[in-house]
This record gives C-alpha cells, structure tokens and sequence, in this order.
C-alpha cells in the first residue's frame, strides 16, 4: 500500500468519507476513501500500488468476459448487444467522417468492433489484461496494445477521437492519462471520458454500497466539477457533459451490495437477489432510467466531450 496526494490539487489534506471493502469481487482487506479539502476529488488513500492491483482484477472479472454474447441468457445477450450499438451510435453522430479511434481500456473490444461495423472508422485499442487484449486482438487484429496508454507510443496528433470508458476512475495517475489523450489527439480531434459520477442521486442513495465506489479498483471518484478541473490541467477542455443511467445493471449492483451486507444469508435474502436479477425489475424500471437520462439529472455515470485546450501551453 502507499500513500498518495490528491491528484488534482496537489494537497494533503483530507477528510475520510467512507471505510470500504471490495464489494465486486470479494477480495479481502478495507480501503479508506476520502475527499480532499481543498479541491472536493475523492480517492482511496492510502491505496494498493500499481503492482499490488493483480489480484482486484481476477480473469473473471466482468470486463474481462470474453464474449458476452455468448451468455446464457437471451435478455443479457440483447442488452449487450443494443448497448454496444447504442454506444457506436452516439459517437459516430459526434463525428460521421470517421477517422481513427482509440478506446483506451478497451477490455474485449467490443465496442470497437461495433464501430468499426457502424462507421469509416480505423480502430485502436490499448489495455493491460492480457487476456482481455487478446480476446480484442481476436476481434480486431494487430491494432490492439496489450499495456498501458504509455506503452502505445502513439504518435502525436494521431488520433480524431480518443474515448475512455469507465476507465480513469482505475489508473493511478490520472492527470498524466489525460495528458496523454491530449498529446495523441489530433487539433480538431474528440476525447470522450465517461466515469462513475461521485455526486449522483445513487451514489448518495446507496452510500458505501454504490457500485460506482468500487473499492479498490476505483482509485478516483470523480464529479463533474472534478472532472472538469482535472480535464483542463491536463490541457482538455470539456465542452458537454451527459449523464448515462447504462440501463438497470449498475442499480441491481448496488441492491445486491446493499443486501449482502445488510440481511443474513438465508431464504428472505436469496429470494430477493433472485429478483434483483430477474427480468422483471429492468422492463418495470427502464421507463424511470430513461426519463432520467433525457433529462440529463445526476445518475450513475456521466460522459464528457473534450477537445484540446488551447490555453495550455
């Protein structure tokens, strides 16, 4: 473990929020996290060092699933598949020419690999799961790095869009991934960032339970005020943010959460777990999530859209 400074502000001054543990995956030990004074960014602190994170991201973790379309069940077939098409979609309207596109932490390559089906869109992926990186080299060929965004060694000015998904959340340095995207993106080019939005209804409805904190994976819990400031050290300035629901699952988490660690194991809590899961709660939801999305209130995730700051230099 090591200590940390923000990473936004530089301080060392903090507050401690909540005393977590790994809710996910389930691999022992408690982590702090805690919000520091100056700037509000939350972060674990004192937190597991790079090396230390192999055994918090085991091949099963859900990222790392091969091939989602091969579950068993039809319905999370589906929303898979709509997901990553409804994903494409939104990014291919932000640029129809095309051109060439990193998915920084791109995991399987799934959303690539719909690009690539939806678009005149050249793909690129890095990520540092060997095993996810070459289920998307699979996918997608050669194009895919298997490391850090470091490690590409991409050109500069290389890039129209660079998206990272869920993914700055994860890293230890977040400033320094940032600055990265803005070195490899072309003048007119898009970074697209989405992340667990800390200043959500759910966050403050679930508390400790939230997926969005999964400790010790998520290093950083970022809002919109947060993500803004650190976007702009790092010479990008976001020019809309919108905030994403990601349907039923992220919710059903945190249920899940909640009552594994609030009622004892027995008839009562898996009976609701089973229903948590169900088909049922997502149809009688989605109404709600969709409603909430259009509206752009505070949900679950947000996603910003950056270009380059040319107050940087």
């Amino acid at each position: 473990m090591e200590e940390t400074r923000c990473n936004l502000c530089g301080a060392d001054n903090t507050d401690l929020v909540y005393e977590e543990s790994d809710l996910l995956m389930k691999v022992p030990g408690t982590f702090r996290l805690v919000r520091c004074r100056e700037c509000g960014l939350l972060y674990l602190n004192p937190r597991p060092t790079y090396e230390e994170m192999a055994p918090y991201y085991p091949e099963d973790y859900m990222a790392y699933t091969a091939k989602r379309e091969n579950e068993h069940s039809w319905s999370v077939r589906l929303n898979y598949t709509y997901g990553y098409w409804k994903r494409a979609r939104m990014l291919n309207a932000v640029r129809p020419s095309g051109g060439r596109i990193l998915d920084v932490g791109c995991a399987t390559g799934a959303v690539l690999e719909a690009m690539r089906n939806i678009g005149p869109w050249d793909v690129f992926g890095v990520e540092p799961s060997p095993v996810a990186s070459q289920h998307a080299r699979e996918r997608l060929g050669p194009s895919v790095v298997t490391g850090e965004l470091a490690d590409a060694h991409y050109p500069d000015d290389f890039f129209d869009m660079v998206t990272i998904w869920d993914v700055l959340e994860h890293v230890h340095d977040p400033t320094s991934t940032l600055s990265e995207i803005r070195r490899i993106l072309k003048p007119d080019g898009q970074a697209v960032i989405r992340v667990p939005n800390g200043a959500s209804w759910d966050a403050r409805l679930f508390g400790r339970h939230w997926v969005g904190f999964d400790a010790p994976r998520h290093l950083y819990i970022y809002s919109p005020k947060t993500l803004t400031a650190l976007a702009q050290k790092a010479g990008l300035q976001i020019h809309r943010i919108r905030s994403l629901m990601l349907g039923y699952a992220p919710f059903a988490l945190s249920v899940q959460f909640w009552l594994e660690d609030r009622m004892k194991d027995g008839p009562s809590r898996r009976a609701l777990l089973a229903l948590n899961r169900s088909l049922l709660p997502r149809l009688v939801t989605r109404p709600f999530f969709t409603a909430l999305s259009y509206l752009n209130a505070p949900i679950f995730a947000m996603t910003a859209f950056a270009g380059r700051s040319e107050l940087r230099e």
